[in-house]
């Protein structure tokens, strides 16, 4: 039954090859058997009525069609060397699944995630700073200018400067010591830095329809009867892998250019 399924259209063209096979091999013979047979002798015609010509014209429509066979095609509509996977529904009737897995998944946004620092709160002298990771939790410390944290438990940024205001600053200046990148923090103004993407995916297949919003890096994704994860996203791609055939595929997003 297995086999049926999946080679349902392949048993169909042999089929219908075979009938054009012998249909052409009979037109031979009844051509070569009627040349064999002799001419009446002049004169000895009967006064019967004579016979009416047999119109050969659907056999020789047949025939022209075997000698101008159409164009081969190769491309992905062509289901003889392109076979398409045949499925049962609930119902028990089979269905042709035309589109499934990463072809039938439409990326429809990609979002950049966010690495921040922010200044929270000033108190005399001592400044209260926030980081907060993509994923994770947020990081909360106290500093002041110039101060460096410990070997063991370095600040995530350093103040090197304020806007000679200490008792009500406005602005900070901050080194990251990761990218080594001076910047100018306020409450409302954090330090941003891309630290990983989400994205938004549409999976329309020939046997279901569903939307997967907000997925990450490692997560997964079920996509008829297969499932997927997500190894890569950047801002104008995703990238999925069948997590039985390691088989990787990337789908495109426009909206990122």
């Amino acid at each position: 039954m297995q086999f049926l399924r999946r080679h349902f259209e392949k048993i169909i063209l042999s089929a219908v090859l075979a009938g054009l096979g012998a249909a052409a091999f009979w037109l031979f013979e009844a051509v070569t058997e009627a040349k064999r047979q002799p001419g009446s002798p002049m004169g000895s015609a009967p006064h019967a009525k004579p016979w009416a010509p047999v119109d050969l014209a659907p056999l020789r429509g047949a025939l022209q069609g075997l000698t101008e066979a159409p164009a081969l095609s190769l491309s992905d509509d062509h289901n003889l060397f392109n076979s398409v996977t045949w499925k049962m529904r609930r119902d028990g009737w089979l269905f042709k699944q035309t589109k499934e897995g990463p072809n039938a998944l439409t990326v429809t946004d990609i979002r950049p995630l966010y690495y921040t620092i922010r200044l929270d709160k000033v108190a005399g002298e001592s400044f209260f700073l926030i980081a907060k990771h993509a994923f994770g939790p947020e990081k909360k410390w106290v500093a002041t200018i110039n101060d460096k944290g410990t070997k063991t438990a370095p600040l995530p940024c350093l103040i090197v400067g304020t806007n000679d205001a200490l008792e009500n600053p406005a602005k900070l200046q901050v080194l990251i010591p990761e990218t080594k990148e001076t910047n100018v923090i306020t409450a409302k103004e954090p330090y941003k830095r891309v630290e990983g993407y989400e994205v938004d995916l549409k999976y329309n297949a020939s046997d279901t329809n569903n939307v997967f919003l907000k997925k990450h890096v490692d997560d997964t994704l079920p996509l008829s009867g297969d499932t997927y994860k997500i190894i890569a996203i950047t801002k104008n791609a995703v990238r999925v892998q069948n997590v039985g055939t390691s088989k990787m595929d990337e789908r495109e997003w426009n909206g990122g250019q």
